[in-house]
């Protein structure tokens, strides 16, 4: 098939100076550039990297075949409506929406226009988290009772200008730490073990003195009994165990998996235990000193180069398209993230354990 034409609309996610590489080097595709809202980013964007900008939004949108959106979040509705409108295929990134009413409405012209769409989880494409799903899927771990992900990164607090950033203005991106950065562990947990039935919260804000918070805990219900535990934060200056997953007869612990501790983690990115049985270790039963971990030679594509990482996410859209596959990242999957982290935000004003409201 001959080259389609992609286009980005919004470039206020730092994404996006990653997706243009990816659209820029594809061989499916032309990339012919940019519109952003902020006066004067696009401009500059385009200088910085060579490609076009564009001040006339609409006239993007009609030449283009495809749009990657990584605009504000409070501005992903209107522009995925006005792309399916449109009748354009569309890539956003994440979180999908800040409200489940503009969850609702995003769904319902994707529908009404039967536009493709994906949303942009880049942890569904590194080959670490692929191998959790396969010692998973073994059953070697027993029954999963607890799992706990530890998703950040330290900006908040190296970055001076964080507070006036659009990441802490409740009104462009919709809620704080929790949104921005638990919604990559919702959407883990998630993917990996099914939809929970309910979640407890706890926020707060004191370290960084943002209009949205800066640290919190939200700890998920299934209706197995196990127990998911979300922990994000924007100053996590290092850290260790990004995802520990602990079943009846095993566990997994991973690092290096985010901006916490990629930087600090030098080795052993994954490893797992599972208990052998009787007839496995000869028929003794072993004791503390003869257990250790296995370590998996699989480093995190994240570690490796962190903006592969991100260009993955632009490539595999591209990438369905051109092999004519369905999108591997669905709105379903975009809109269940963002479900979970709102009944997070509930419980945390209400002090209650909340249902998680699918829709």
């Amino acid at each position: 098939m001959s080259k389609f034409k992609v286009a980005l609309l919004g470039l206020e996610q730092p994404h996006a100076d990653y997706w243009q590489v990816a659209f820029r080097t594809s061989p499916h595709c032309e990339f012919i550039g940019a519109w952003a809202q902020t006066p004067g980013l696009a401009k500059s964007k385009a200088e910085q990297f060579g490609y076009d900008a564009w001040e006339d939004r609409d006239a993007l949108i009609d030449a283009a075949d495809a749009v990657a959106i990584c605009s504000v979040t409070t501005q992903h509705l209107q522009l995925i409506e006005q792309a399916a409108n449109a009748g354009k295929k569309i890539l956003c990134e994440k979180p999908l929406a800040t409200s489940l009413e503009h969850c609702d409405a995003i769904q319902a012209a994707l529908e009404r226009t039967g536009a493709y769409f994906m949303q942009g989880f880049p942890k569904r494409f590194d080959p670490i988290n692929r191998e959790i799903r396969r010692l998973i899927d073994t059953g070697g771990l027993g029954e999963i009772t607890l799992v706990r992900v530890r998703h950040g990164h330290p900006v908040g607090m190296l970055n001076p200008n964080f507070a006036d950033t659009w990441f802490a203005d409740p009104d462009q991106g919709g809620g704080g730490c929790l949104l921005d950065e638990g919604l990559h562990g919702a959407d883990f947990v998630r993917w990996m073990f099914g939809e929970p039935e309910d979640v407890t919260c706890l926020t707060a804000g004191k370290a960084q003195g943002l209009k949205v918070e800066d640290t919190a805990v939200a700890i998920y219900r299934f209706a197995s009994g196990m127990l998911a535990e979300v922990t994000s934060c924007w100053h996590f200056m290092a850290a260790e165990n990004s995802i520990e997953i602990f079943g009846t007869n095993g566990s997994i612990v991973v690092s290096g998996v985010d901006l916490g501790s990629r930087d600090v983690t030098e080795g052993g990115y994954l490893k797992y235990y599972m208990h052998p049985t009787i007839e496995e270790s000869g028929g003794d039963v072993l004791g503390p000193k003869d257990r250790e971990w296995i370590i998996s030679d699989i480093v995190p594509q994240f570690k490796i180069d962190t903006e592969v990482f991100h260009r993955n996410v632009a490539a595999a859209f591209v990438d369905a398209i051109a092999q004519g596959h369905e999108p591997p990242v669905t709105i379903k999957d975009g809109r269940r993230a963002v479900e979970m982290i709102l009944a997070a935000y509930k419980s945390a004003d209400s002090g209650r354990v909340e249902k998680i409201e699918y829709r």
